[in-house]
């Protein structure tokens, strides 16, 4: 069974369903904008007296084809060590507004070998795993590591080298399963491979970033720039399989590509033979590489834009503004709640450094309102989900913009499958209350151990913000993953509704009611509703904001000091 990364992802992974196939105008489009890439880095290196030269498919395509070969939609460039950082310094220098640059040791959270230089206001999006802000159309830039001449030394490189990156390649496959694995529904032999390697990634998961550092170091762990022997350890054959002689590796010779005029090894008959035998001859079909693409824009298309927070806001009054009129249309019950009713009263708005809405809706309503969206949209782009629909792995509803792509901090810590991926508001069931105080306290203890169980479900293994914190909470969340997101979820719900709403003493959230029995208020009080005002509209409070804000936050019209205003870093893009 091989365990080649390239060969599961472009050549047999590209080819299944659910992903967006290239038209031929669209494929040349990328390739005038790669092309320009290549151009412009090719003439920096030249500017600045360093080497480069076409790599892989794009030496191979400058030797066939005088250009591109025809299927594809990249280009290569091979660089010396030596002079990366002063490439990669002019590259942030002279194309700022231009392009952006990836590159190991150099870009946080980047576990890539080779480096990446991405057009901006671009978008080449392989799988969903990868940051849309961070994927634009790119040129790779594969580095050339010395070697020692010794060779018990060169052998150890070599292998320290291979193990590396194969443990590296095996924890990105572990990290980015669930995208894999969807786009290899219809393929048992690439499944196997991914959960191979996937396994194999979870031993290193427990400190990913100290894996990388070290394998960094070890690629270019010789210093002798004078060295016999060089290789391209994160190219297509890795360390030992593109192992050449400095001498004759790094002569260099123009050829034409595309009408312009760029280097290659001189060696090329050697290179190219090396990495496809018979390179002139033209590969079946069923061989031909291609990318996977999720989403693709192109320069000219806008692309996603990041959204400032006014602007984020903004937004979400709008979804607001939807939900508030389907209710009123349907005759649906439902208020502010939480930091948005805060907000209404304190600020008249939103709580300066907050980031989203919080809405209550009674049960019966809440009801209705899922099932009236099961057939009717609240507003277009809008999309209703639910724990109880399976939807959402928590037991409330979410209103969210699908013409959004939201990000946060906390999302490398949480399932992809678990994850909300569109900027939402939170829409909270509130249910009847134990009118005992006793009764209601243990409602509250359980309640928020079930969504504890929930959040160790939802979390993905050897994952955590500290070591320490990664080894306590894994034999849980092993445990809670077993039981099931949607049962736990289903179990909090059927808990929640045991009393009514309409003829309880006391409503409030249980589901989601983080404040415990402060969420504990009078029906009567309740649904005495009022009006506030939220960023100067009009807006269904409960009737007792200041006994609901009190038993929540305490004395909440005191700001909190600096230390304590936090948002949810969220970074929002709008892609339509």
């Amino acid at each position: 069974m091989a365990f080649d990364t390239n060969e599961i992802l472009k050549g047999r992974l590209s080819r299944n369903g659910g992903l967006h196939h290239l038209t031929q105008e669209e494929t040349e489009r990328i390739k005038a904008v790669v092309l320009e890439a290549a151009l412009d880095v090719a003439a920096l290196c030249d500017e600045l007296g360093i080497p480069y030269m076409l790599g892989g498919g794009s030496a191979l395509g400058a030797v066939r084809h005088r250009g591109f070969i025809p299927w594809d939609d990249d280009m290569d460039l091979n660089i010396p060590r030596a002079h990366i950082d002063m490439l990669l310094d002019a590259i942030g220098e002279r194309f700022p507004e231009k392009y952006y640059v990836e590159a190991p040791l150099r870009t946080p959270g980047y576990l890539s070998s080779f480096i990446q230089v991405h057009r901006r206001g671009t978008v080449f999006q392989e799988y969903l795993a990868q940051d849309i802000s961070q994927c634009g159309i790119k040129l790779d830039i594969f580095v050339i590591e010395n070697t020692y001449d010794n060779k018990l030394r060169r052998a150890w490189h070599g292998i320290c080298a291979e193990a590396g990156l194969f443990a590296l390649s095996c924890y990105r496959m572990f990290s980015w399963r669930g995208d894999f694995l969807e786009l290899a529904s219809e393929d048992r032999r690439a499944r196997l491979l991914i959960k191979a390697k996937g396994i194999i990634g979870a031993v290193f998961a427990v400190a990913p970033n100290r894996l990388y550092k070290s394998v960094q170091h070890c690629l270019m762990r010789c210093r002798d720039d004078g060295s016999k022997y060089v290789t391209v350890p994160s190219g297509r054959k890795h360390f030992f399989g593109e192992m050449y002689e400095r001498g004759s590796f790094l002569k260099l010779q123009k050829m034409p590509f595309e009408g312009h005029e760029l280097s290659v090894t001189a060696d090329y008959d050697a290179y190219l033979t090396n990495l496809y035998g018979e390179y002139m001859k033209i590969p079946p079909e069923e061989e031909r590489e291609h990318h996977a693409i999720r989403m693709l824009r192109l320069p000219g298309e806008g692309g996603p834009r990041l959204l400032e927070k006014p602007e984020v806001q903004g937004l979400l009054v709008t979804m607001l503004d939807s939900f508030v009129a389907f209710c009123v249309k349907n005759n649906l019950r439902y208020y502010l709640v939480g930091g948005t009713l805060l907000g209404a009263v304190r600020h008249r708005g939103f709580i300066p450094w907050d980031d989203d809405i919080d809405v209550g809706m009674p049960r019966p309503d809440y009801e209705k309102f899922l099932e009236l969206t099961d057939t009717e949209d609240v507003a277009p782009h809008m999309r209703v989900i639910s724990g109880s629909r399976g939807s959402l792995p928590n037991p409330y509803a979410q209103l969210a913009s699908t013409n959004t792509r939201l990000e946060r901090d906390s999302s490398q810590y949480i399932r992809k499958k678990c994850q909300t991926l569109n900027l939402f508001i939170d829409i909270f069931p509130q249910d009847g209350w134990p009118e005992d105080d006793g009764k209601a306290r243990r409602l509250a203890v359980w309640a928020k151990r079930q969504r504890y169980f929930i959040q160790c479900a939802r979390s993905q293994l050897f994952k955590g913000v500290s070591f320490k914190r990664i080894i306590a909470k894994t034999p849980m969340v092993m445990i809670m993953r077993l039981v099931g997101v949607r049962r736990l979820v289903d179990g909090l719900d059927r808990r929640a509704r045991q009393y009514d709403y309409d003829t309880s003493k006391y409503v409030g959230a249980i589901t989601y009611g983080i404040y415990g029995v402060g969420e504990r208020c009078r029906r009567d009080e309740v649904v005495n509703f009022t009006e506030v005002t939220f960023e100067g509209k009009e807006y269904v409070s409960p009737g007792c904001p200041d006994r609901y804000l009190s038993q929540v936050f305490g004395d909440y019209m005191t700001l909190p000091p600096d230390d304590e205003r936090k948002d949810h870093r969220m970074r929002v893009w709008l892609v339509d």
